[in-house]
């Protein structure tokens, strides 16, 4: 899957003592990990949804919304339901599942640079064909898989389930 922006990757600028040759380095990969039961009940919400939240590209081609998990990056990194109406937290914000180490209010999250810097939101279609993410999600949850992981790279990302999270 592509995302929507593509943005120039950050340089660190090493010791003066360190050698990098950065040019043939390939970028690194970043992986995400959501919690599972909590993401379930977001992809449950949007798929129960008669209506929804459409992307940026849906709206502007006309294209209706089928139910999704909304991958956002603004404050924090997370997941939402674009499921209407909204699926509300006890504090009647829409209720969301962050990444580990990226929810601003209890982690030192990573920097934007990891992400590209820019906001964006993403959305993770829960009931395209062959492999319906709804029905992998409902298995690896009935399974006792315990996270959702996005692997992002410059210009695309993967979704898989895991039993644990892998370290960067």
């Amino acid at each position: 899957m592509r995302r929507g922006r593509a943005s120039a990757p950050t340089l660190c600028r090493p010791a003066p003592t360190t050698r990098i040759n950065i040019d043939r380095s390939p970028p690194m990969a970043l992986r995400l990990h959501f919690d599972l039961a909590k993401t379930l009940r977001l992809a449950e919400h949007a798929v129960a949804a008669d209506e929804h939240v459409a992307s940026f590209t849906e709206h502007e081609n006309h294209i209706r919304c089928p139910g999704a998990l909304e991958w956002v990056h603004d404050d924090g990194v997370y997941l939402m339901s674009n499921g209407l109406p909204r699926l509300r937290a006890q504090s009647g914000a829409n209720l969301t599942v962050h990444a580990e180490g990226w929810d601003p209010c209890v982690d030192d999250h990573r920097s934007d640079p990891d992400l590209g810097g820019d906001d964006f939101v993403e959305h993770l279609h829960l009931t395209e064909q062959p492999h319906p993410l709804i029905t992998v999600l409902r298995a690896a949850h009935a399974a006792g898989l315990g996270w959702l992981e996005l692997t992002v790279s410059e210009d695309t990302f993967e979704v898989r389930v895991t039993h644990t999270r892998h370290r960067d």
